[in-house]
């Protein structure tokens, strides 16, 4: 992190400082206080860690931000009226004090996998930075702007978000550059009512991009599509089933496809050009993540030639799209999240593993889905009976998905309000040589199943 004053930070946030202070860091946790730090408490729902700014200083926080305005501490401090906000307000005069250029990314569905392409395309030319893990909400967000330097060229920065207004109020730090919105699921819905809810929570993101700034995404989403006219802002379309988008691509197997230049305004790829990249992981969606990486790229002045290998260099890790095979199971670990759209996209890509073996959908239940929550499970089930050749569900809505899959002629079909119990069975059908989907909501920890029934242990 660059350096930074006290009275910058009071005149970012509109707060009043009072001492001076030279500072290198933010931190958020008083546990964890680096050189020359600002303490940043923030006020949740369940504690305020104001309480705790006299453990940061012990720490040795080299100034405090507080909104206890009659309260006294020992070090120099910033007096703000919120310090959720002011956290963004910092962040979001210290990202304009650093130049360079931020990439935003949202979504329902593939937005981190959409961040992860960018940034290994985008670090074939750029010094480029990300978003680390899966810090995309109102305190992330400006943790990652925080990383930036006066040397990083270009920041993806994910924004991810449960209500309205929380986009807004991080676009609003992060000034974005690139703004790309990857599609419109149903991941959300029990907070936002509706696709269209949806679709108006995530263009929010468009209200913090700079003045020269284009938004880019995918015109498969006829609620982007419809509204590309309307938005105030160049628009950048990509996709794979509207041959109309500015940027198409079209499958070739084995991970590999072409992508067509039909009217994006890049030097290094004239209209009607067109080159072939692939992608070490499955999937049309994840052609689709790719397209906007590679629309960014070609924004930005890179070539095809850098493009493609920086495709081809991104491989999954952790909980995501991890597939490999282990103790004769081919393993389809996707375990991080889970929608209606997710799933239907991961249980396709099932549908092309173990050609000699069967295929085994474990799925736990999709939450926050409010009223959709029924009709979205049985999507599930639907698209298990098509590219499944069994169907283990748990949860509480496992019956849902076990009835549609069923009414669609799938005849090995359970469902289990018990993991071990769905392990056990699963043992008991699943053979060497067959693949197995592991997928769920990150609260129904679907990875535990997994381990379970490959015998390796699990945290309690």
């Amino acid at each position: 992190m660059e350096r930074f004053t006290l009275a910058q930070a009071a005149a970012w946030t509109r707060g009043e400082a009072r001492g001076e202070a030279e500072l290198t860091a933010v931190s958020t946790d008083s546990r964890q206080i680096p050189e020359k730090a600002l303490f940043l408490p923030i006020k949740g729902e369940r504690f305020d860690a104001h309480d705790f700014i006299e453990k940061a200083v012990e720490n040795g926080a080299a100034a405090v931000a507080s909104h206890r305005r009659n309260e006294e501490y020992t070090v120099p401090a910033l007096y703000v009226e919120d310090t959720a906000q002011a956290l963004l307000d910092l962040a979001g005069g210290y990202r304009e004090m650093c130049g360079g250029k931020v990439v935003g990314v949202t979504g329902s569905v593939g937005k981190t996998t959409t961040k992860e392409l960018l940034y290994a395309v985008l670090k074939q030319k750029f010094n480029a930075r990300k978003t680390e893990g899966n810090l995309n909400n109102e305190i992330g967000l400006p943790l990652t702007l925080f990383r930036m330097t006066r040397d990083t060229e270009v920041m993806v920065a994910e924004m991810g978000m449960n209500h309205f207004g929380e986009i807004s109020r991080m676009t609003a730090a992060a000034q974005p550059d690139i703004a790309v919105i990857t599609n419109i699921g149903t991941s959300h819905i029990e907070f936002l009512g509706s696709r269209e809810g949806i679709c108006k929570a995530k263009l929010e993101i468009l209200e913090g991009l700079r003045p020269d700034g284009c938004a880019v995404f995918c015109g498969d989403e006829p609620l982007l599509w419809d509204k590309r006219g309307q938005l105030g802002c160049r628009v950048i379309t990509y996709g794979m089933e509207n041959d109309k988008c500015d940027l198409v691509a079209y499958c070739r197997g084995d991970g590999a496809f072409d992508i067509v230049n039909n009217s994006l305004p890049a030097e290094t790829l004239p209209v009607g050009g067109r080159f072939t990249a692939k992608l070490a992981i499955p999937g049309a969606h994840n052609i689709l993540n790719a397209l906007a990486a590679a629309a960014v790229g070609l924004l930005l002045g890179e070539t095809p030639e850098q493009i493609a290998v920086g495709l081809q260099s991104y491989e999954a890790s952790g909980m995501r799209q991890n597939i490999y095979e282990q103790d004769g199971y081919h393993i389809y670990a996707d375990c991080y999240n889970a929608s209606p759209d997710a799933m239907e996209a991961t249980l396709a890509v099932l549908g092309t593993m173990a050609p000699d073996g069967r295929r085994f959908a474990v799925l736990g239940s999709m939450l926050e889905l409010g009223d959709y929550a029924e009709e979205g499970h049985r999507r599930a089930g639907r698209a298990a009976a098509q590219y499944a050749d069994a169907l283990y569900a748990y949860g509480p809505d496992a019956d849902a998905m076990v009835a549609s899959a069923k009414e669609k002629g799938m005849e090995r079909a359970f469902a289990f309000d018990d993991q071990p119990a769905l392990v056990a069975a699963l043992r008991q059908d699943a053979q060497k040589g067959d693949a197995l989907l592991f997928k769920g909501s990150r609260g129904m920890r679907m990875e535990q199943a997994l381990k379970l029934f490959l015998g390796e242990d699990v945290e309690e």
